[in-house]
Formats: structure tokens, sequence, C-alpha cells
């Protein structure tokens, strides 16, 4: 393999297993009685989680926007699995919440989750399955350092 090819495998990987990854939610996750939710949202909505959050932590959780956070949010609220509220010590901040039927469907997410990673595990060992994570974690956290580098104008990384 010539070593252009070697450093591009990496772009091919990360691409072909979200959309796997995606596919596999539409199929096992989107058709739980929830039409309208599009894989898009399961970031943002496993945010909200249980107990709720306010829509700026979940944005500065997951990198993005404030505007593209309440654009997916609206969409979520539109399904009936989140309701939005205004917080009653700052004007400015939107709480999530998820509803009965928002609940209920994290449940089943949930569980759809913890079954496709026993079927991870039975693959490649729970001790594999912890190194990838933490491997992706550590590839997250190293790109945060590099584009906040960028971002200050550095370019070292």
């Amino acid at each position: 393999m010539k070593d252009h090819h070697k450093q591009a495998v990496i772009f091919k990987q990360l691409y072909v297993l979200k959309k796997l990854t995606d596919d596999w939610g539409d199929k096992n996750i989107c058709n739980l009685q929830q039409p309208h939710f599009n894989m898009a949202f399961m970031p943002f909505f496993m945010a909200v989680g249980l107990e709720g959050k306010s829509s700026s932590s979940i944005a500065a959780n997951l990198k993005v926007s404030r505007q593209a956070a309440g654009k997916i949010m609206k969409e979520l609220e539109q399904t009936g699995l989140i309701k939005v509220e205004k917080s009653t010590t700052d004007a400015r901040a939107n709480l999530l919440e998820l509803t009965d039927a928002g609940r209920a469907f994290y449940l089943q997410v949930t569980e759809q989750s913890a079954l496709l990673t026993k079927k991870y595990i039975k693959l490649i060992g729970k001790k594999q399955l912890e190194m990838m994570t933490d491997t992706m974690e550590k590839m997250i956290q190293f790109h945060e350092k590099l584009n906040h580098c960028h971002n200050m104008g550095g370019t070292q990384g």
C-alpha cells in the first residue's frame, strides 16, 4: 500500500463507520415507533438525558453553535420527544427535558445500544472495545486542542 493511501484510510474508516452506524440506527432505533426521528438527532437527544439539560450546555458539549443546536432541538421538539422551556433564572437560556414519550424512547435507545455493545464485545472483546473507546476519546481531545490552537492563530499541533 502506498504511503499516501495509508494516510487516507482513516478518513474512509471514520466515514464508513459513521454511515453504517447511522444505517443500523435507522433500522434498529428510528423504527422503534419514531418514524420522524432522524439519526442526526441522536447525539442531541441522548445529551438531554433523563435529567434534562440547557441547550447551551448541549451545544458546548457537542462542539456546535447554539444556533445549530437550537435548530435540531426545535426539530426534536416537533417529534414530541422533548419539551423546551425558558429558564426561570436566565431569560436567554432554554431548558430541555424529555417528554413521557421521549423517556420511553430514551430507554429503548439505551436498550438497543446495550445490545449493540454486547455484539461489539463478542466481536472484538471487552478490552479491545475499551481501548478503542479510550483511543477515540484521546483523538477527540487532540483535535479539540489542535482546533483551539488554530482558532487562536497558532499552527502547531
